[in-house]
């Protein structure tokens, strides 16, 4: 039931973004004929559409639901992260409190689903359409972040209204806020301080749960791109993270191998040298491509551009990421290096004794 203290939504778009891993980099041939066309090429390293559709959604509002038109679309970065999108156009009188309760408690139907489901269905259809008769080992983890776009509302404020009144109201939305506990004044602050719009009565809150958009009309589809953008990189670093863990394991694995073994052998080798040409795999890809799209002069000559996605990647922690992935992966190759010096050692130390237990042999039987 409203209250007089309520945020009350009269139209606007919700929109929740799955990002999850497609199992490694897609191959642009197999791309393109999933596509049909050839105009992706100069478009590699950038999200690009796989597919769309339309289907029906509810979201609960007390003990009604209001019926939505959701559209569904897919984005694929090839180098091993998708996109799900799923934007509801919301077009009848709900609180946003309601809102946020529905997508917490999985109640949001889409397409019949509840929307985790849907959500699931969607990431083995776009796995299967991309990896055919194939098995493999997908990253588990899948992130999730939810943007709200005012259009419509009650009571009439503008941006800076909306966040001295309902600053506390936003900040648990940014937070992906479940608990009623009471926030700090400068938790409210802080989130308040993560406005990216240009203009002084629009709004652009983000956080690394989601969104709260006011106006910025004109320039927000290139503010989504960006923070998509960051939001695939990020997801990308992880599972880098993660496959360079498992290599790091079985590196550990051989290293063992080589302090146990009484002889000299090369066994511990192989594995230890295919782990670090898997691992080199990465970080040229982290070089060739990944580098240029941290950059933010890079992607877009506009400096308003350039200092708004250095603040995604920033709220992101992408750039700590990528810091623990570098080291990982030069910490690996120092290990690698290290192995091999002992192991070379060993070696010599071994022709040694072979040389003097010869000269031994011949001084005997001479």
């Amino acid at each position: 039931m409203e209250s007089m203290d309520d945020l009350i939504l009269l139209h606007g778009r919700l929109t929740i973004l799955v990002a999850f891993g497609h199992g490694g980099e897609v191959e642009k041939t197999h791309l393109t004929d999933l596509l049909g066309s050839e105009v992706i090429a100069e478009r590699w390293n950038k999200p690009i559409v796989l597919d769309t559709s339309k289907v029906e959604a509810l979201i609960p509002s007390g003990s009604d639901k209001i019926t939505c038109h959701a559209s569904i679309s897919t984005d694929v970065f090839i180098a091993g992260v998708s996109l799900l999108r799923i934007e509801v156009e919301i077009r009848d009188r709900i609180i946003v409190n309601s809102i946020m309760d529905a997508i917490h408690s999985n109640r949001i139907i889409v397409d019949e689903l509840d929307l985790n489901s849907f959500t699931n269905k969607k990431i083995r259809e776009i796995r299967k359409k991309l990896n055919p008769e194939k098995k493999i080992s997908y990253h588990p983890v899948t992130n999730r972040y939810v943007t709200l776009k005012m259009r419509d509302y009650l009571p009439g404020l503008d941006g800076k209204g909306l966040k001295e009144q309902y600053g506390e109201l936003i900040t648990r939305f940014l937070s992906g806020e479940t608990s009623i506990r009471a926030l700090h004044g400068k938790e409210i602050t802080e989130k308040m301080g993560t406005d990216l719009s240009y203009y002084d009565e629009d709004l652009y809150l983000i956080s690394s749960e989601g969104a709260f958009i006011l106006g910025c009309d004109d320039y927000q589809e290139d503010l989504r791109e960006l923070h998509e953008l960051s939001i695939s990189l990020l997801l990308l670093f992880q599972i880098y993270d993660r496959k360079i863990d498992s290599e790091i394991a079985n590196a550990f694995l051989a290293i063992k191998k080589l302090q146990s073994s009484r002889f000299y052998t090369l066994s511990w080798a192989s594995k230890f040298e295919k782990s670090l040409l898997r691992v080199s795999e990465i970080e040229l890809v982290i070089l060739d491509d990944i580098e240029d799209l941290m950059n933010p002069h890079k992607i877009s000559p506009d400096w308003y551009y350039q200092s708004v996605y250095l603040r995604m990647l920033n709220m992101l922690k992408v750039w700590d990421f990528e810091k623990v992935v570098q080291h990982k992966i030069d910490t690996l190759q120092e290990l690698y290096h290290m192995a091999r010096q002992f192991s070379n050692e060993r070696l010599t130390i071994l022709l040694e004794i072979a040389i003097v237990a010869l000269i031994l042999w011949e001084v005997l039987t001479w």
